[in-house]
């Protein structure tokens, strides 16, 4: 039988705090309630702290999975509450806590008399449940989760608070408490990152988790030896047929020489923070580069793709203003390229971010364009100077009349606002003709250029000058480089 958890539409991500990073939750004492007895236990916050609070909640749990009736399930649904953050900043610290700690308390309404709660933390907590079903066990989660959703009062309004759960159930998915809390926590986690109001642990996790575990830790390592490298894919003036700046794309070669596609690293790296140290790493690469370029015609700008939250980083100012130094030192140009979809998610911290970077002098271009939300309201408000269109719209325009159609209005729309247009993705010349008569003043793809290492850069501008002298653009013999997107 197939256990689906009902979808939750716009939750809030956050990253699941795994035990290696417990030290760093507040810690309040874990509340337990078993049999009418409550007791606190007391705890600090420290590393041992954390360990004597973990070791105390699996003593509990495994007393609980002693006393249970044969042929009844024992269920523990271990617990989170979303946007604790959005809560502590927008509230206060002091308010936070105090809802928190309400809702453990409100569970004693919720859930049948008697039932066991364990406080985790600030925002985790764990239920113990005994029942005869599983189909028992999926009603509380429901409950929980849609029937009685947490919510904090604000004056005479409510706002509601997420709550995502794991499950995992005894004998079924484990046969002692240590490796039930383990796969309930597993489960949670997966909730959260498939964003379900609930999950229930299944065996393939382990598998699938460890293996994560293992690319995270691998891409850190890699991080760390600094072993990741940047290509730069050209980028040209459909009109003068000249080669006005490259983009700058990190690339992982794994220890067999393969190269592990940037789609599947870059969104772990921003859930886990790696994507901080990657950063620094590809301003640090390219300032190096554009050292060895002084050949390359000017002018020409170089673009580097940057993640929303990197632009209230601390580092970040200092950061890119050295960049922005050595690029002024031999000529070159910046711009700063950020997806559409993870700005329309951002905060209005990340606009004045960008804010500041114009102030500097520094370009702003909205990548990705028509992949996620386009919000015309939005668009408006960002400071942008180039729009790059989507590849899914550029792929298929010579085929698709509607595409054609979204890409004519795109371009019209960013003339309105004072931005250039560049085609992404253009793979032959039949879309190299189509965007042109469309209007785009400059294109991107694998026909002009693949991604290619930095020494490779200037040589093939020369050879590309050479070859453009003819009506149309021409596509390069490829260099003897990776087809790496």
């Amino acid at each position: 039988m197939a256990y689906v958890a009902n979808p939750r539409i716009g939750a809030v991500l956050v990253t699941v705090v795994t035990a290696k990073y417990s030290s760093r939750l507040l810690k309040c004492p874990p509340y337990r309630r078993h049999g009418g007895l409550e007791q606190r236990v007391s705890g600090t916050q420290d590393e041992s702290g954390s360990g004597k609070r973990r070791s105390v909640s699996i003593s509990f749990i495994e007393q609980f999975l002693r006393q249970g009736q044969q042929g009844r399930l024992a269920a523990l649904l271990v617990g989170k509450l979303d946007a604790f953050n959005r809560i502590a900043t927008t509230f206060g610290r002091e308010r936070c806590e105090e809802f928190c700690s309400n809702y453990t308390e409100k569970l004693r309404d919720i859930l049948p008399p008697r039932t066991p709660i364990i406080r985790l933390s600030d925002r985790r907590f764990a239920v113990l449940l005994d029942c005869d079903s599983m189909s028992k066990v999926l009603d509380h989660a429901v409950s929980l989760t849609e029937d009685h959703q947490p919510e904090i009062a604000i004056g005479d309004d409510k706002l509601f608070v997420d709550v995502t759960l794991g499950i995992a159930v005894y004998p079924s998915h484990a046969d002692d408490a240590e490796t039930l809390f383990r796969r309930a926590e597993l489960a949670q986690k997966e909730a959260r990152e498939k964003e379900l109001a609930f999950d229930i642990y299944r065996p393939d996790a382990t598998q699938q988790q460890a293996a994560l575990w293992k690319f995270e830790s691998d891409l850190q390592g890699a991080v760390q030896r600094r072993e990741l490298e940047v290509y730069f894919q050209p980028k040209v003036e459909i009109a003068t047929r000249r080669v006005c700046g490259v983009e700058a794309l990190v690339r992982w070669r794994s220890p067999s020489g393969a190269f592990i596609p940037a789609s599947e690293f870059i969104p772990m790296a921003e859930r886990t923070g790696t994507i901080v140290p990657i950063t620094w790493l590809v301003f640090d690469q390219v300032a190096a580069r554009v050292a060895e370029w002084d050949a390359i015609q000017r002018p020409f700008s170089l673009a580097v793709n940057v993640s929303p939250p990197i632009l209230v980083h601390s580092e970040f100012s200092t950061r890119i203003k050295a960049l922005k130094a050595a690029l002024d030192e031999h000529g070159f140009g910046l711009t700063i390229e950020i997806t559409e979809d993870s700005l329309v998610q951002g905060d209005q911290s990340a606009l004045a971010g960008i804010e500041r970077l114009r102030k500097l002098g520094v370009d702003f271009a909205l990548d990705d364009f028509g992949k996620g939300y386009s919000s015309l309201s939005y668009l408006k408000e960002l400071p942008a100077t180039e729009l790059k269109i989507d590849k899914r719209f550029i792929g298929t325009i010579a085929t698709d009349t509607t595409d054609r159609e979204i890409v004519k209005t795109v371009v019209a729309l960013a003339r309105a606002l004072g931005m250039r247009v560049v085609a992404e993705g253009i793979d032959n010349a039949e879309a190299l003709a189509i965007v042109t008569e469309l209007g785009c003043e400059m294109a991107q793809g694998f026909f002009i250029g693949r991604p290619m290492r930095g020494d490779l850069v200037p040589a093939w501008i020369d050879r590309y000058l050479a070859s453009a002298s003819s009506v149309s653009l021409k596509v390069m013999t490829p260099w003897a480089e990776p087809a790496v997107r």
